[in-house]
Formats: C-alpha cells, sequence, structure tokens
C-alpha cells in the first residue's frame, strides 16, 4: 500500500474544525508540510487574538523515539504510521509535570482536506481537538 504524501501548504477551516477550551481562540492557522517519506517537517503559524503562536518540528517515521533535554525539559518524540495516518507524539517532562501531545494527521477528500486529531494531557490543559485543513 502506498502511503499519503502529507506535502503542502495548508490552511486552516475554523468552522469545519472541533476545538477545546483553550484551543477555540485560534482564529486561522497556516500549516506548511514539507513531507518526503521517512522525513516529516511541519511548520505551522496560529492567530488568536493573543498573537500568534508559531513551532516547527521535523520527525522520521520510523516509529523510533527521540530523546532530547533543554533546559531542564526533558522531551521525547516520535512519529509513526497506522496505516495511511501519521501520528506524531511527544512526552514533555519538567520539574513541575508532565504534558503528552499527539496528532493524528490524515488525509481525506481525496488529499484536498488534512484531519489532524490533537490528544493533549497534562499540567492542567487537557484537550481533545480535530483541526481541519484545506490545501491552499
Amino acid at each position: 500500500m502506498r502511503k499519503p504524501d502529507f506535502s503542502g501548504e495548508w490552511i486552516l477551516d475554523r468552522k469545519a474544525s472541533t476545538l477545546s477550551h483553550g484551543a477555540e481562540a485560534i482564529k486561522t492557522a497556516v500549516v506548511r508540510i514539507d513531507h518526503r517519506d521517512p522525513t516529516f517537517r511541519y511548520k505551522a503559524k496560529f492567530e488568536s487574538e493573543g498573537g500568534p503562536v508559531e513551532f516547527e518540528y521535523e520527525l522520521l517515521s520510523d516509529g523510533r523515539e527521540v530523546a532530547a533535554t533543554h533546559e531542564g525539559t526533558r522531551t521525547i518524540s516520535s512519529l509513526r504510521w497506522e496505516g495511511e495516518a501519521l501520528v506524531a507524539s511527544w512526552q514533555i517532562q519538567r520539574a513541575d509535570g508532565e504534558l503528552k501531545i499527539s496528532f493524528r494527521h490524515e488525509l481525506d477528500n481525496e488529499g484536498r482536506r488534512l484531519r489532524a486529531v490533537e490528544e493533549l494531557r497534562g499540567e492542567g490543559r487537557d484537550q481533545d481537538n480535530i483541526w481541519v485543513f484545506g490545501r491552499q
């Protein structure tokens, strides 16, 4: 089975998304993905009234856990295929607690829509979000 290619520029479809408390402040977002399996590069800019939130990462889809420590924070990340979905996971350990985040990326509508199902647990910010993006 051929794996999907998530590459492209994706614009948040706010009305099609289902966002929980804490994420519902996001009004617009642009995501750029450069996917050349096994390399997955993700760069995003989310906008809310409180200002922009930008982040980027690069992971390999081999499912291997990668650990890093920066300024007292230990992060374990991985990216793995689950059928035609790519699941990115992070376990972030700080002195004041632990945060777990996962995103299940799926393409639908013949590759014209990106659906990212987010689960965030810890630090009193539990969230379940469904982010829907249209291909630019």
